[in-house]
């Protein structure tokens, strides 16, 4: 959200003589909360595949570390993966912590530039992550799948990717 400051004064170009100026100043507010991934629409979380009836806020109901948090389960005949977003005012530099993420990639998701992680010690076969910038907030995205899955039938990053796609225009820009 920008705010357009418009000062008009006057200047002297020759002496004596006022010329009317104007001073403009433009301040760029930030978010003091990071926007609420639960807001997202149940018809587009249905179209991306999921199951809104599974939606959840938070980890156990509760935003962790500053992020806003919102996940979903793929549809019941699936019932395969969990999708998540998590929403923090934290810049892309927050992945580089070598304590927590590992394996980092750039890659196209939708129409953005992201970073792909796994979080350490996760099993790349099972789970995947994707970061990317929307102005102040940091935005990211991770499946997990179902340690119950013996075969899994898709790339976990592959499948993060496309979900992440198909709900771009419901994210941040």
């Amino acid at each position: 959200m920008a705010t357009l400051l418009l000062i008009a004064g006057c200047s002297s170009t020759t002496e004596g003589e006022a010329s009317p100026r104007v001073e403009t100043s433009t301040t760029v507010a930030t978010p003091t909360t990071p926007w609420d991934p639960c807001t997202i629409p149940d018809e587009a979380i249905e179209r991306a595949g999921l199951n809104v009836e599974t939606k959840e806020s938070g980890i156990f109901g509760r935003d962790q570390n500053g992020f806003k948090i919102c996940g979903w389960e793929s549809q019941p005949s699936d019932s395969k993966y969990y999708f998540s977003i998590f929403v923090g005012l934290e810049g892309i530099d927050y992945i580089d912590d070598t304590s927590k993420f590992d394996r980092l990639q750039s890659v196209r998701v939708g129409t953005r530039d992201a970073t792909q992680y796994q979080q350490l010690g996760a099993d790349a076969s099972l789970n995947c992550g994707a970061a990317f910038t929307a102005g102040a907030e940091l935005i990211m995205t991770t499946l997990n799948t179902s340690a119950l899955v013996d075969l899994v039938p898709y790339d976990p990053c592959t499948e993060l990717s496309e979900l992440t796609a198909s709900l771009d225009s419901e994210l941040p820009n």
